[in-house]
């Protein structure tokens, strides 16, 4: 069981940096402008991981996450007050606010065995008791998911692409290769 708690927390560290990575060296207009319909913007989608951290891996195990910006959130009359980050608020404040989500969601993920009880109040009643386990596949979803949102509007904003830092995980293209790609699906996709 170890090593299983181990290899999800390992997926959900890289994710974790992958949407890290995604905020570097963006200005905060570039961070906070929605690029698609739904109004999806690199820094709302991280203070909402932050604050489904705190929930599912601190708040589930009966603990007070003790974080203002947090509580702001939760009581807000915006229900999509999570998403988004009103002008005040700074984006350091944001990054910040997400470290110290991981931070903490990490104490219990290292504490906790995967079979440790959970209570997620807003899921479905059948559903809210789960474990440590199903969190940590949830949480690897929900940040991957976001992660690949994010993605999407960086390259829309400078044209960055890649998994992670580290690892970008794409052919080695240069800036021609791209292109020639680009035409090549663009034409098979005329053809249809």
């Amino acid at each position: 069981m170890d090593e299983l708690k181990n290899q999800l927390h390992s997926y959900l560290t890289a994710s974790r940096e992958a949407v890290l990575w995604k905020a570097e060296a963006l200005s905060d207009y570039h961070l906070s402008r929605p690029l698609v319909p739904s109004g999806s913007n690199i820094l709302g989608i991280i203070q909402h991981l932050a604050c489904v951290e705190f929930g599912y891996f601190v708040e589930c195990f009966g603990q007070q996450a003790n974080e203002p910006l947090l509580t702001q959130i939760d009581g807000s009359d915006d229900m999509d007050a999570d998403m988004w980050v009103p002008t005040h608020i700074p984006t350091d404040e944001i990054l910040q606010f997400y470290r110290r989500a991981i931070s903490r969601a990490n104490e219990n993920i290292l504490a906790l065995d995967l079979d440790a009880p959970a209570t997620v109040s807003w899921w479905a009643e059948e559903k809210r008791n789960t474990t440590l386990g199903r969190l940590l596949i949830h949480m690897n979803v929900e940040t991957a998911r976001h992660a690949g949102q994010m993605d999407i509007i960086r390259e829309l904003v400078d044209g960055s692409i890649g998994d992670r830092k580290i690892s970008p995980n794409l052919p080695p293209h240069d800036s021609q290769g791209w292109v020639t790609l680009l035409q090549k699906i663009q034409k098979a996709a005329d053809s249809r």
